[in-house]
């Protein structure tokens, strides 16, 4: 059963915690999986999909994983940056 914050008012997915002691990721997967959302699935095409509209270095600075790790899942996504680093040489 979801915790309810007022009369009245939906409850929340993930019932709050002091902000010194916050949730683990295992807690956060545990949540979602009671809840019946995707996890780990979700997470992977939802960097599928970034990955092909961003290049990887831009990636890696909003999601802070590693810049290797960045084109490892350009390369599984069989995305080419050439076009984008044409552009960026041809306006220097």
């Amino acid at each position: 059963m979801l915790q309810q914050a007022h009369t009245g008012t939906p409850g929340f997915l993930f019932p709050g915690r002091l902000p010194s002691r916050p949730r683990s990721p295992q807690t956060v997967n545990n949540y979602m999986k009671l809840r019946g959302l995707p996890g780990i699935g979700a997470r992977n095409t939802a960097m599928m999909e970034v990955i092909t509209d961003l290049p990887p270095i831009v990636v890696s600075d909003l999601f802070g994983v590693h810049p290797h790790t960045a084109y490892a899942w350009a390369h599984y996504a069989q995305d080419s940056w050439a076009e984008y680093l044409e552009a960026v040489q041809s306006t220097d």
